[in-house]
């Protein structure tokens, strides 16, 4: 086997017990799962998760990566075709709120997660890069925003302090409640908050 087919193999299994530990995450929780469990939801031996993960903190930091690669590809490809500032941070907030229902289960496993960042630095490190990388592409949309005269902002890093805040509280809320509030409803009025406080400087 070559160099580039080994480094193919070891991607496809990399994300082979990425999934089936996101899956079990999901299911048993943080503290719950053992590397057994992951073997055997992906199909695959002990010992071979062994091989590609040093243990079982090091696989859940990988899962965590490679989770927020791809919220980031998701919103990447979201946006890529728009150029006015509002359809940017509309799309943004679609993409956001839509997650609840195309990955609950990531909330899931991102709460247990941030149970563990004041005990693990990589995973708190993790979390932070995925804050800075939302507050960061709404801040950008913000300023495009500002600099055309569509937006009346103040301070931009304030706002996108706020708006994740909005986004994510609701979504966390649900992801716990989901019979406290009628998500669908909850998250068009959410939206039109953020645009009123953007477009309009309210």
């Amino acid at each position: 086997m070559n160099e580039r087919n080994k480094h193919d193999l070891l991607n496809m299994r990399r994300a082979q017990l990425t999934a089936a530990a996101y899956k079990v995450v999901a299911q048993k929780g943080y503290n719950d799962f053992t590397i057994k469990d992951i073997a055997e939801e992906a199909g695959l031996s002990t010992g071979l998760v062994h091989y590609y993960f040093k243990n079982k903190e090091d696989l859940l930091f990988k899962l965590l990566k490679e989770m927020n690669a791809n919220l980031r590809d998701s919103l990447k490809k979201a946006l890529g075709e728009l150029t006015e500032p509002r359809d940017k941070l509309v799309a943004f907030c679609e993409e956001a709120f839509a997650l609840v229902d195309r990955e609950k289960a990531y909330f899931y496993v991102l709460i247990d997660f941030w149970a563990q960042i004041n005990h693990d630095a990589r995973i708190r490190q993790a979390n932070v890069k995925l804050f800075q990388s939302y507050r960061a592409e709404i801040a950008a949309i913000i300023q495009e925003g500002v600099a055309k005269g569509v937006f009346t902002v103040e301070d931009v890093n304030l706002t996108s302090v706020i708006i994740i805040a909005l986004i994510q509280g609701t979504i966390i809320q649900y992801a716990i409640d989901s019979e406290g509030f009628n998500y669908s409803e909850t998250k068009e009025k959410i939206k039109e908050q953020i645009l009123s406080r953007i477009v309009n400087g309210k």
